[in-house]
């Protein structure tokens, strides 16, 4: 089961993605997260829940591209 907070890393193994790519998804606000700690190099804490809406909405984008 997983915890309701994930770290980039774990939504990086998650997602099958590298974790630069998440952190540039969570920058550019294609994902949802927070920063827990203020300064050059924040940590990001993802909701379980934004984590999953985010995997729905690019299953449905994906099978969009292929219709």
């Amino acid at each position: 089961m997983m915890k309701d907070i994930v770290t980039v890393e774990e939504a990086a193994t998650f997602l099958h993605k590298h974790p630069g790519t998440i952190r540039r998804w969570i920058e550019t606000g294609i994902l949802k997260a927070r920063r827990l700690s203020a300064g050059g190099h924040g940590i990001y804490a993802i909701l379980r829940n934004d984590l999953l809406e985010f995997m729905v909405a690019e299953t449905i984008a994906e099978k969009e591209k292929t219709k």
